[in-house]
């Protein structure tokens, strides 16, 4: 019997956490490495390169501002013991304003835990509802086979192969349908000439409002994907990033941003006009 194993390490996958938008050494760090990022001639590998270099800045950030795990017990222990010294004597002002620091950063801790549990319950959700993906493809599947027509009868004989089945159907409808006849030709134009024309929004160029208003709209606690930026991010960031993301979407609407890079960076932008535009990098 054979046992194989190794040794390599795996490396963690980076998840961006919100309450690092919170604090301002974080957007100072990483949001150099967006503008040092390296250039690219086109537009979607100039924007994979800017979240690239952006997330090698955050996890190096992410290990030298690692708070120490007993960080919210001592900060417990030490209000506890000043509300125990309080009891018998008053405190001095010097006592009296560590205590109050001591409180305020406890308080930010508790924020950063709720905003840390409150994104990964987001992704739990996520991860429990893709596990119903099998179950949700089996219903439709046996949809499909309801649906199937897997035999007609034509003048008593069963016909059952998709080519005989097609040229019955098509003979049957053509003969309820009627026999073609003489047509008057009608000026479609003038019927129609007083009825909405369609909006040239729909087809004209993404403009910053739109992209920024849709970006807002998203859910900041939304699941990010495999490099670890969620929408959080953007809104955070917007008026420094935004110039990346317009020029995107402007080669995006000429047709010359080349996805298939965005396709290798698991980075999905689909902008759709009269809807919220999902950009969503994953």
């Amino acid at each position: 019997m054979l046992s194989l194993s190794t040794n390599l390490p795996k490396s963690c996958s980076f998840r961006l956490e919100n309450h690092w938008l919170k604090q301002t050494t974080f957007l100072q760090s990483v949001l150099v490495s967006w503008d040092q990022a390296p250039t690219s001639s086109d537009a979607a590998g100039q924007l994979v390169a800017c979240i690239k270099a952006t997330r090698a800045s955050a996890k190096v950030w992410s290990r030298c501002n690692r708070a120490p795990p007993t960080l919210t017990q001592n900060c417990q222990f030490i209000v506890q013991l000043f509300d125990y010294f309080e009891e018998s004597r008053p405190l001095t002002p010097a006592e009296f304003q560590a205590r109050h620091t001591t409180q305020e950063r406890l308080q930010e801790l508790i924020k950063e835990k709720a905003a840390y549990w409150k994104q990964r319950s987001k992704q739990k959700a996520i991860r429990e509802s893709d596990a119903n993906t099998a179950y949700h493809h089996a219903n439709a599947t046996q949809q499909l086979r309801r649906n199937y027509i897997r035999l007609l009868r034509v003048d008593q004989q069963d016909v059952t192969s998709h080519s005989a089945k097609t040229e019955a159907l098509t003979s049957y409808f053509k003969s309820i349908i009627g026999v073609s006849g003489i047509s008057s030709v009608a000026d479609l134009t003038r019927l129609y000439s007083t009825s909405a024309q369609p909006s040239n929004a729909l087809v004209s160029a993404f403009t910053e409002e739109e992209t920024k208003a849709a970006i807002l709209a998203m859910n900041s606690n939304s699941a990010p994907g495999p490099n670890g930026f969620g929408p959080a991010f953007y809104k955070w960031t917007w008026p420094r990033v935004k110039s990346k993301i317009m020029e995107f979407m402007h080669a995006f609407h000429r047709g010359e941003a080349q996805l298939e890079r965005i396709n290798r960076s698991h980075m999905v932008l689909l902008p759709k006009k009269a809807a919220v535009v999902e950009v969503f990098f994953f």
